[in-house]
């Protein structure tokens, strides 16, 4: 079922509403849960940059339609996660919590200070308060949920075995 881009894809459009639907009302401190960037994660982590980067950059289309962002700014941040986490893919034991707790709380930060960069070009503003505080709470919520999804997700598409 690795291969299944239905499944896939489906699977996207479920996190996409459950991170606007459900969500949204479990806010904690005005934040919620970064599910998309957790799929691009598991799959740049499991199945290589290609899959993480694919994954990314639907992730980042659905992710700017339903925002108010300039369109573009989430799929490239995406994007690079998905290629970032590709990278990744032979270096750290996936099966860890640790691991998915922190790679997923890294892609928060990584994601958040591409999208507050670009804020602080246009509105000019420092953000940088707001950086830490939104981007600390939303990253310690994602990775909470992360192995959560990481163990779904296993369910659901397998783990490639590791060839030598």
């Amino acid at each position: 079922m690795q291969n299944n881009r239905f499944a896939l894809y489906a699977s996207l459009a479920m996190l996409l509403f459950m991170e606007l639907a459900v969500f949204n009302k479990l806010r904690i401190f005005g934040v919620r849960p970064e599910l998309l960037l957790i799929a691009t994660v598991f799959f740049g982590f499991h199945f290589g940059a290609a899959r993480g980067m694919e994954v990314g950059m639907i992730s980042g289309i659905l992710k700017d339609l339903f925002s108010m962002t300039a369109f573009g700014v989430n799929v490239f941040s995406f994007l690079l996660v998905g290629f970032l986490a590709g990278f990744l893919k032979d270096k750290l034991f996936k099966e860890d919590f640790i691991t998915q707790f922190f790679l997923s709380c890294a892609s928060v930060y990584f994601v958040s200070g591409i999208y507050f960069l670009y804020l602080d070009k246009i509105v000019g503003n420092n953000l940088s308060a707001v950086f830490w505080k939104q981007g600390g709470v939303k990253a310690l919520y994602t990775g909470c949920m992360a192995p959560v999804l990481f163990f779904a997700f296993t369910k659901i598409f397998g783990s490639p075995k590791k060839q030598n």
